[in-house]
């Protein structure tokens, strides 16, 4: 049986920050506000990933219109319901809700070969099809940015190239964090 991707909005994601903040580093993350306002424009989604009718997991995405492209800023199953083979069949569905869609970028976490984690995220991401792309890429926060890899992954035949992505990445930065502080700083590292 298919999973089903259901939208929600403001009112039913105390929940799911909760779990974020159990799952994610801090320096990753959003605070529970700047969610709330994202939440308000129609671009940025968070979806309840069911599987016979009990919440498995979620993901919260940006919808680049402009590009045609989906921004992946989380995307978690809950611990209960870990190595069940949920996070490739949520990124299957994905291709299924965005059929229109050339891909999906990816932020992930360096690979740290003291982390057993990174290791096998970055396995994971590329066991479904993502391409890691020549960017110096770098999460923005209010810390000054932490270093992290931009991946890639198809939903049709063709590759993104840099000058692409770029363009993208512009784009969602001035969605998705036009209210941190260094912003430009980091723009400038990025396209060096």
């Amino acid at each position: 049986m298919d999973l089903m991707f259901r939208s929600i909005n403001c009112d039913a994601f105390e929940n799911i920050y909760k779990d974020l903040l159990n799952q994610f580093p801090v320096k990753e993350l959003k605070t529970y506000d700047e969610f709330l306002e994202l939440l308000g424009t129609d671009e940025y989604k968070i979806y309840q990933v069911i599987d016979n009718n009990v919440e498995v997991a979620y993901v919260i995405l940006f919808e680049d219109k402009v590009h045609k492209v989906i921004w992946l800023d989380y995307i978690a199953v809950f611990t209960e319901f870990h190595s069940l083979g949920y996070g490739s069949r949520i990124l299957d569905g994905l291709k299924s809700l965005y059929p229109d869609y050339t891909g999906c970028y990816l932020e992930v976490e360096k690979v740290n070969s003291d982390d057993i984690t990174t290791v096998r995220r970055v396995k994971f991401y590329k066991k479904n099809g993502a391409e890691k792309l020549d960017i110096n890429y770098i999460y923005p926060n209010n810390y000054g940015g932490l270093e992290m890899d931009l991946y890639f992954i198809p939903y049709k035949e063709v590759s993104v190239g840099k000058e692409f992505s770029i363009h993208v990445i512009q784009y969602v930065f001035s969605k998705l964090h036009n209210n941190i502080l260094c912003i430009n700083d980091i723009l400038t590292k990025i396209l060096e």
